[in-house]
């Protein structure tokens, strides 16, 4: 006997839908808008900072002294040994000056762009962590400049990669990058950081995870070895991205639990921790009896 398929008459085969392979949250648009509101305010007040410590050469140049007395104290001024490692290859130097100035502002970029679509819940949290971070090195740049090492006396023996180098990379990329006595913390290894901050927990592959540590590793390296920063700048922008995201993460479960407590009371009976206990009915706290359901 041959069987067929049951097959209703009119009945039509079954399609699939076609998804995009990433879902955009709604309201997305509006909160690009403000989020490019929010990126051209800080770029306002990077410019007033950077107009202002033009004039703050001499004092930049004495912080920068003091940050070199600090770590000779400390054992930590080893910039130049870093330096050595690199000078004398072209093609390192040059790679180095180009990620210098040409992730800087990329990575994190992405990063947020990633978090916005994929993973809109822990969008804000960071972009909070990294709005902080970026307000709090503003005003240490401001109260406190800083000279970079490759701007120190000729006796300490740093120089400028950009000049080391072949010059195949141009001098606008690594200006564009930062100020010149915006050195103190450094903000290419406290973004570099965040960046690790953000992506690993929510990251599931091994590999992606691997690259968000490894990134602020390489970014400490390529400040050191390029003449830009201090060990101790790395030290302090790695300190103010840790802190940071700590106090915003802590900051922000306690408002989730303060929303959460005040919506409760304010519509009771609507949300109860789980294993709360009821009262039996007509006793203080339960039911009342006319609403019991008999057995």
């Amino acid at each position: 006997m041959i069987r067929t398929c049951d097959v209703r008459p009119g009945a039509h085969y079954a399609t699939h839908a076609v998804r995009w392979p990433v879902h955009v949250a709604a309201g997305t648009g509006r909160r690009l808008i403000k989020e490019i509101f929010l990126i051209a305010t800080f770029a306002v007040i990077y410019e007033e900072i950077r107009d202002h410590m033009v004039q703050a050469g001499a004092a930049a140049a004495s912080h920068a002294l003091q940050i070199v007395s600090a770590e000779q104290a400390l054992g930590l001024f080893r910039e130049r040994a870093v330096q050595d490692s690199i000078i004398g290859n072209d093609t390192v130097t040059d790679a180095f000056n180009a990620y210098y100035g040409g992730t800087h502002f990329l990575i994190p970029i992405l990063v947020l762009a990633w978090l916005m679509v994929r993973h809109p819940a822990h969008y804000a949290r960071a972009r909070t962590a990294l709005a902080t971070i970026t307000g709090l090195a503003f005003i240490v740049f401001w109260l406190f400049p800083v000279a970079p090492p490759r701007l120190l006396p000729a006796r300490f023996g740093i120089i400028d990669t950009l000049v080391a180098g072949s010059g195949h990379v141009e001098g606008a990329l690594i200006s564009a990058a930062g100020d010149q006595y915006a050195s103190m913390p450094s903000v290419h290894v406290a973004w570099a950081v965040w960046c690790a901050l953000a992506i690993y927990p929510v990251a599931r592959h091994w590999a992606v995870r691997a690259l968000a540590i490894a990134y602020p590793l390489v970014t400490t390296l390529v400040v050191v070895a390029t003449g830009n920063h201090f060990f101790l700048d790395v030290i302090a922008g790695a300190l103010l991205a840790c802190g940071t995201w700590v106090a915003v993460t802590r900051l922000g479960a306690w408002l989730t639990v303060r929303i959460a407590t005040r919506r409760s009371g304010s519509q009771p009976g609507r949300w109860r921790p789980v294993g709360a206990h009821q009262a039996p009915a007509g006793e203080p706290g339960g039911p009342p009896e006319e609403n019991q359901i008999a057995a």
